[in-house]
């Protein structure tokens, strides 16, 4: 299912870091989510370098990244009006070997609070990162 793969790249952001894309995530789904991509890099001023910088474990609270972050997961159904995850969807199209950790995340750093739906996000993400620094990819 094209969802699940795609959650293992948007979910929460995390998965192995590598120098690109890890291995497992098929070029052309990387292809399928690079429009959504280009489209909330634009809407909030988000850079490539801002996205590697992330990617390297610098997590700032810059609302061209939180928001770029926000915009991905709704892109993709996976937050609700609020801005807070639909942790029940998320469960239900994690990829089986990715269940356990999944849950681990969702379990610790799903509902986080914040002033709107970007800061929830990087709330979220600092709780990802701060769990489980060794997995942690953004596209």
């Amino acid at each position: 299912m094209h969802v699940s793969v795609i959650l293992g790249v948007v979910l929460l952001q995390a998965i192995y870091v590598f120098a690109g894309p890890p291995d497992w995530i098929p070029p052309e789904m990387l292809e399928m989510v690079q429009s959504d991509k280009e489209r909330c890099m634009a809407e909030h001023g988000t850079s490539q370098a801002l996205i590697d910088e992330v990617n390297d474990g610098k997590l700032t609270d810059d609302r061209s990244i939180t928001c770029y972050m926000h915009c991905l997961l709704d892109a993709f159904s996976l937050v609700d009006e609020e801005g807070d995850l639909e942790v029940e969807m998320l469960i239900s199209v994690i990829p089986e070997n990715f269940q356990e950790i999944g849950n681990q995340i969702l379990n610790k750093c799903a509902k986080q609070d914040g002033g709107d739906p970007c800061e929830k996000i990087f709330n979220i993400a600092k709780c990802v990162q701060a769990t489980v620094p060794e997995l942690w990819f953004m596209v």
